[in-house]
């Protein structure tokens, strides 16, 4: 098992203290003071490179800066699984502030019954295998996400720009792996092992969703293997 403790510059105070005292973690979550923390540093140090990224990009590539980020969702320091995600897509159905809906016991937002219809459908979507198995609410409980690039878009701009909080949220699922938590990336896993912890995680611990633009979690995009130790970490998980 590969465990690593560190003290990220690149992550808020507060939640770097959490990480030298694990037993009194509690979620980083939308809305929360932390949450807003690192989106607010993010704004500060991204703002002036994703305006001159705007500037160049085609309308799918634009990044929704007149909107706050989206670092993370669910409770990204608690959920035993982490999936790793390029960007928030966005798409006519929805909006950036509709990733920011939050309800008491619900960190993972997106599929609570009363979320923003179209995009809690597409979590829905994504989990159904986990949501079918346990439920939407232990799910939203048990599966978080960090986003590489924070910024809304309509398509993934990852490999069109490198913004400074790339660094950011590297470290940030680098902090759920040191807690033992699964990773998953969805797309590009090779963006995420530049982080060398991230890199250094066995393959019990790392996985990818297969094929690689697949965005659903299931036996057919991860393998028997993933999917048996990422749906007994999910039985397992005790939130309250």
């Amino acid at each position: 098992m590969v465990t690593f403790y560190y003290h990220s510059p690149w992550l808020p105070r507060a939640f770097a203290r959490r990480r030298a005292h694990p037993g009194k973690t509690r979620p980083l979550l939308q809305g929360d003071q932390d949450w807003w923390q690192l989106a607010d540093a993010i704004t500060k140090e991204d703002l002036e490179s994703a305006v001159r990224h705007n500037a160049a990009a085609h309308d799918a590539h634009r990044l929704h800066v007149s909107a706050s980020p989206i670092p993370c969702i669910g409770a990204v320091t608690t959920a035993p699984v982490v999936l790793l995600l390029p960007f928030p897509a966005l798409e006519s159905a929805w909006t950036p502030d509709d990733y920011r809906f939050t309800s008491a016991g619900w960190p993972l937002g997106t599929l609570h019954p009363n979320a923003q219809t179209a995009l809690r459908d597409r979590w829905r979507s994504r989990l159904a295998a986990l949501v079918n198995r346990f439920g939407p609410h232990h799910v939203a409980n048990s599966i978080a996400c960090v986003f590489l690039t924070p910024w809304c878009s309509g398509a993934n701009v990852t490999g069109l720009v490198r913004l400074p909080s790339r660094r950011r949220m590297l470290d940030l699922a680098a902090a759920a792996a040191a807690r033992d938590a699964l990773l998953v990336a969805i797309g590009d896993e090779h963006v995420w092992t530049e982080h060398p912890h991230i890199a250094a995680l066995p393959f019990t611990r790392r996985f990818v969703a297969r094929p690689w633009r697949a965005s659903e979690l299931s036996p057919a995009t991860l393998g028997d293997d993933a999917w048996t130790a990422i749906c007994q970490r999910v039985a397992i998980h005790a939130w309250i």
